[in-house]
């Protein structure tokens, strides 16, 4: 699983182009391996204890993954290097225990790094040499004012509960002016502090009551993009998934010159330069992820996609 997607991504990104610097996560596959302190682990590079307890180190068909354990406030976070006004993406693999539960949601968190703490620097060390504490954010409240959110998604329980499901649609964002973020990833239910599995690390939010596993986290620089240039956020692409028409739609009113798709083997398998009611048809495209590429003028959008 982990050496065809890390393979698919890796197509992905020869597609879209080597200009963008790709960000550097650590441990973005979690693997078991060693941290700062304690036992080997799949959260290594990813533990702020001032904001949630460690998650922990699971399998599934092999592949070491990172589990949130049920009513426990088991969280994963990361801060990252990025490139000024640029366009990412976030995927995530992703498994809930129990097809009924009380976990709300798997809540997905960019946090910008101009809202770090004052006077904090990040270092980005990775697996053994990462701190456990002390990072940009120290608090919950902070984490969770939305003024210091670059982007936020949640997955609710559904898919397989045996085998890892595949975020869709995956979050995507732009930088802005932040050079640095933070990642925070963490199962969301009601909280209940009189059934709190571990209330000597309760952060005062509870993961509900079934255990979540995720995998498989990539970050993918789609492109540096000037201020007024036609850019991601002008750009309205939908329904994705799709499975018959796809509308393209610029919301900032720049000409779309020419409209081309992609496959993952970096093919192209569709072009065309005028668009027909706003949108191009996909009804006769195999199911599978796709880069769509949107062209005005001298500037171009990539936009990845779902196709059923």
């Amino acid at each position: 699983m982990k050496t065809k997607l890390l393979f698919t991504l890796c197509l992905l990104i020869s597609v879209i182009g080597f200009a963008q610097v790709q960000p550097t996560v650590n441990n973005a596959n979690f693997d078991k391996i060693p941290k700062a302190s304690g036992s080997d682990c799949a959260c290594s590079g990813w533990i702020n204890k001032d904001i949630a307890d460690q998650a922990e180190s699971s399998t599934i068909s092999s592949d070491d993954v990172v589990k949130f354990d049920n009513v426990e406030s088991d969280g994963i976070y990361q801060e990252v290097a990025v490139e000024a006004n640029s366009d990412y993406t976030l995927d995530l693999e992703f498994r809930f225990s129990d097809e009924t539960t009380t976990t709300q949601y798997l809540e997905v968190i960019v946090l910008k790094g101009s809202s770090y703490e004052a006077g904090y620097t990040p270092a980005y060390l990775p697996g053994a040499t990462a701190g456990e504490t002390g990072f940009g954010y120290t608090t919950v409240a902070d984490v969770e004012d939305v003024s210091n959110q670059l982007a936020y998604g949640t997955i609710v329980p559904s898919g397989s509960t045996s085998d890892l499901n595949t975020m869709t649609p995956t979050i995507s964002f732009n930088t802005g002016s932040e050079t640095s973020i933070a990642l925070f990833i963490r199962a969301v239910g009601p909280y209940d502090a009189s059934i709190h599995g571990d209330s000597g690390k309760d952060k005062g939010w509870m993961n509900g009551d079934t255990e979540v596993r995720a995998d498989n986290l990539a970050l993918v620089n789609l492109g540096t993009l000037s201020t007024n240039e036609f850019s991601a956020s002008s750009l309205r692409v939908y329904p994705n998934p799709a499975s018959e028409n796809i509308t393209i739609q610029a919301t900032d009113h720049s000409q779309i010159d020419s409209v081309e798709l992609y496959n993952i083997l970096g093919s192209k398998v569709f072009s065309t330069s005028s668009l027909v009611n706003d949108s191009i048809n996909v009804s006769d495209m195999a199911s599978g992820v796709y880069l769509l590429k949107v062209n005005a003028g001298t500037n171009s959008v990539t936009k990845r996609i779902v196709i059923e």
